[in-house]
């Protein structure tokens, strides 16, 4: 990898990571719950979701951004390249990437005790909601439909 390539890498990995941080820090600010946090890490690994599963599919991902707003963020991760038949996949691996963390957490919480469970519930269901009635279902269904079109 050539060394401009690399700078601008970087650059774009400090802005995605700035701007989690953006979200975090705003939200914190207005709310003062650590869970801010916790909602912050599930939307990045949303995203990463998307960003990995493309990358399996050889697309050309660039690093997420977030929109930082006052009690919710915007994730967009750029996908170019991908082949129609492999849209849906990736529609859905954020949220099942973010959803199995979700999980992962309401398991361990059992044991650890660190999160109410009853937040760790509330997360997993809006997860799905806006997620299914969101962009990323509108992806899903739209890309569905095209598939089904020319079968």
């Amino acid at each position: 990898m050539s060394s401009s390539k690399l700078k601008k890498k970087i650059k774009s990995f400090i802005i995605s990571a700035g701007s989690i941080g953006a979200f975090a820090a705003i939200n914190y600010t207005l709310l003062h719950t650590p869970l801010v946090f916790l909602m912050a890490f599930v939307l990045f690994i949303h995203e990463l979701g998307h960003y990995l599963v493309a990358k399996y599919h050889k697309a050309k991902v660039s690093y997420p951004i977030f929109l930082p707003l006052p009690l919710f963020s915007v994730g967009l991760t750029r996908i170019r390249d991908l082949p129609l038949s492999k849209v849906p996949v990736v529609a859905l691996s954020g949220m099942l990437f973010s959803i199995s963390f979700i999980i992962f957490l309401l398991i361990n919480n059992y044991f650890l005790l660190l999160f109410p469970t009853s937040i760790l519930f509330a997360i997993l269901f809006s997860e799905l909601f806006y997620n299914f009635i969101g962009f990323d279902g509108k992806k899903y269904r739209s890309a569905k439909q095209k598939l089904n079109a020319f079968a």
